[in-house]
């Protein structure tokens, strides 16, 4: 019987946490505080929490990959702990960009050690990601592929900075299209999805057409799982989200439910108008995105975007349990509490 996706991640947590305090250390520094505050293993005063780390979605993906394909997991730890560590990079700065006061239901850094010093703790979050690269040696895997899982993971990186690039561009817009957002997203969220897939297969001593099935079911998975923050961002409870409700709304985020109903013959223009009015309520935008079914479209889209996965995935020619755990994944990915 084929292990269950949920106790695979049992599995995976501990090696994965393990290996990300070996790599941030406990180096008695402010610097170095931040980042294990932020990544949910102290308080501001220090106090140790214990296991806070969240959900490690990305690095069990990476975990999940190797192991299907016949790979020893323990080889791959490393790079599952550089994948957690640069998006948690992404996230320091995320918040900074974005002027987010809470994460995970806790002030930002920034909020209290001011802005240069939270870029700063990014900065360094993502420096200790490309060093847990290199235990990648120390762990026994060949230097091709060390090499190789290290270029997937940089070109992810770029992706994720480029995305982030065209999101702020946004700001300042009311007419972002679905081809523009989508553009973003494939950068910003998907590519996150997409590098931990292929670097697993990859180290795991998968053949390039197998990495390159899984490297598309993750991206697909990428997509999917933005329709669903997004529908979150403007439906979703605090308790989920960590955030205030309608938090999207409020910053007037270009988002696929804002754009698909802007898009609508019935509420558009009305939407761009008061999108563009500081005065307009969190309430009486999420009423006129409901109207112009944003949310329809949404989960349209997510739908979609699973389904385009599990079909990319057949490429990898794996045993149909195996492609069962993965649809699990997919479901998993996109089905959080709303």
């Amino acid at each position: 019987m084929t292990e269950p996706l949920a106790r695979r991640f049992e599995r995976y947590r501990p090696l994965i946490v393990d290996e990300m305090r070996a790599v941030v250390g406990e180096d008695s520094t402010r610097l170095s505080a931040w980042l294990r505050y932020h990544l949910g293993w102290e308080d501001a005063d220090g106090k140790a929490l214990g296991d806070s780390s969240g959900k490690l979605l990305r690095p069990s993906a990476l975990l999940l990959a190797a192991e299907l394909v016949g790979g020893a997991i323990e080889e791959a730890v490393p790079a599952a702990a550089a994948l957690e560590l640069v998006h948690n990079f992404s996230l320091l700065h995320d918040d900074v960009e974005d002027a987010s006061e809470r994460r995970h239901g806790r002030p930002a850094v920034w909020t209290f050690a001011g802005v240069p010093q939270a870029i700063n703790a990014g900065d360094g979050m993502y420096t200790l990601a490309r060093l847990a690269m290199h235990r990648l040696l120390e762990a026994g895997v060949e230097e091709r592929r060390t090499l190789e899982s290290m270029r997937e993971l940089d070109e992810a990186c770029l992706r994720l900075v480029e995305g982030q690039y065209l999101d702020i561009s946004f700001e300042d817009r009311n007419d972002v299209t679905r081809a523009e957002y989508l553009a973003m997203t494939a950068g910003k969220t998907a590519a996150m999805f997409s590098a931990p897939f292929a670097m697993g297969a990859l180290l795991g001593g998968a053949s390039g057409d197998v990495v390159t099935a899984f490297r598309e079911f993750g991206y697909h998975i990428g997509l999917a799982f933005q329709a669903m923050d997004d529908i979150l961002g403007i439906w979703g409870e605090p308790e989920v989200t960590g955030k205030p409700v309608g938090d999207d709304l409020r910053s007037r985020k270009m988002t696929y439910p804002v754009i698909a109903a802007m898009a609508s013959s019935a509420v558009g223009a009305a939407l761009v108008e008061a999108y563009a009015d500081s005065a307009s309520t969190v309430e009486a935008l999420r009423t006129l995105v409901e109207e112009g079914d944003g949310r329809t479209h949404t989960e349209h889209f997510m739908m979609s975007a699973v389904e385009s996965a599990l079909e990319a995935l057949h490429a990898a020619a794996l045993a149909p349990e195996a492609e069962a755990v993965c649809a699990d994944f997919a479901h998993l990915a996109t089905a959080r509490v709303r």
